[in-house]
């Protein structure tokens, strides 16, 4: 067999191997069946509003990423959705629009540091921390808001969450630029390297001098503000906010993670892969919404999902 033959060969079975490309091959698959065997599929139209419906989740994933990636987790992110949301149409009604997303985002900045703070400085594990900060900020806005939503209409939102650009959706553009935007950050910046060995290696990186005080707060803060650009977009989409807007955004958002190849338990990180992981649990969910699967066994179904790959990465760190 000749050299460059070899090489094939090896190339191709590296590719069979890689996360990203067997996330990918998944979702092409599912989506295939799904036009073979549900009506509806196959049109643009669909597939436009699977788009849009996967990208509030994509962005959150996208996130998450970051901090699963370094051996972290990030509970909060339904209440930050909500937050953002919250604080844009409240400032709104006061200042221009620009300056109330703005506004948002650094709120969503600030609950970020203040999750790596707790991480970091008191040494609390990151799914206590976030739990508790989410809870935080759910019980605040419940005071704040008095459990009513907050209603506010902002062009540029209603542009970005509703509209089309030469019949692709605005949302998608956007996705796709913060995912270029984080994707340079994970496997181009030196934080990228630093979250990755604290993710595989920790005594190691400790020894080494990785420093892991500002790798934990750039990647908490880039959680929690894709976190809060997602609740922008849905309040674009749907004109209010609401407390409960974030809720089924937390452990989705976990498992599209780990559907697109990053390691649960840190030390590998794909955000390429965890769009493909968006797309195929929301149209997982779009199938079963079809075969008219109550809310309870949709949510059973997630549920059973995610204890499947739990297991996988537990088997993956025994081999280790």
């Amino acid at each position: 067999m000749s050299s460059s033959a070899v090489t094939t060969r090896r190339v191709s079975m590296d590719l069979l191997k890689n996360p990203v490309v067997i996330s990918y091959a998944v979702l092409g698959l599912t989506w295939l069946l799904a036009v073979l065997f549900v009506g509806g599929f196959a049109s643009w139209s669909s597939n436009q509003q699977l788009i849009r419906t996967a990208s509030y989740l994509g962005i959150i994933a996208i996130g998450q990423t970051l901090v699963i990636m370094m051996g972290g987790i990030d509970l909060s992110v339904s209440g930050v959705v909500a937050l953002a949301a919250v604080v844009c149409a409240q400032v709104r009604a006061d200042l221009n629009s620009p300056a109330a997303m703005l506004i948002a985002l650094l709120v969503c900045a600030l609950v970020g540091a203040a999750n790596a703070t707790g991480i970091v400085l008191l040494r609390l594990p990151p799914i206590v921390m976030t739990l508790a900060s989410g809870t935080i900020i759910s019980g605040a806005l419940l005071v704040y808001t008095d459990g009513q939503p907050r209603s506010a209409h902002i062009s540029v939102l209603d542009w970005l969450a509703n509209d089309s650009l030469l019949g692709i959706p605005v949302v998608l553009v956007a996705w796709l630029l913060l995912t270029a935007i984080l994707w340079w950050l994970l496997h181009r910046s030196r934080y990228g390297r630093y979250g990755e060995a604290l993710g595989s290696m920790l005594p190691a990186s400790l020894a080494s001098g990785v420093p892991v005080a500002a790798t934990t707060f750039v990647m908490y803060i880039g959680c929690a503000v894709m976190a809060g650009v997602s609740g922008l977009i849905l309040l674009g989409f749907t004109g209010t906010s609401s407390l409960t807007m974030g809720e089924p955004y937390q452990l989705l958002s976990i498992a599209a993670v780990v559907l697109g190849g990053t390691s649960i338990l840190g030390g590998r990180g794909h955000v390429a892969g965890s769009v493909s992981g968006a797309l195929l649990l929301t149209l997982i969910v779009a199938l079963l919404t079809s075969w008219d699967i109550g809310e309870a066994q949709r949510r059973v179904a997630q549920g059973l999902l995610l204890i499947g790959l739990l297991l996988f990465y537990a088997r993956e760190k025994a081999d280790r």
